[in-house]
């Protein structure tokens, strides 16, 4: 009668089913009525150096180009928080 019983299946086990079939969690993404892209979550990089960086498939991780990158991602940070704020305050 074991046997025939159905197990429940755990949390863990259900991401790892996600996981083998390769979907893309946690994402958002919202168009227009046209279908333009409104917003997407999580954000897309928008330095140069990133795609760049996509392009060189060598073996490991570079440190000094990702620190670059992230400083620059830090920069288009940093003026869309302005923005934000300069909105809430008006």
């Amino acid at each position: 009668s074991k046997s025939k019983m159905k197990k429940k299946s755990t949390k863990t086990q259900e991401a790892k089913k996600i996981l083998k079939k390769k979907f893309k969690v946690n994402t958002k993404i919202v168009f227009t009525e046209d279908g333009e892209l409104v917003q997407q979550w999580p954000p897309v990089q928008k330095s140069n150096l990133a795609e760049a960086d996509e392009e060189d498939d060598a073996s490991g991780i570079n440190l000094d180009k990702v620190k670059e990158i992230l400083r620059e991602e830090d920069k288009f940070d940093k003026e869309e928080y302005r923005k934000k704020v300069k909105e809430k305050h008006r």
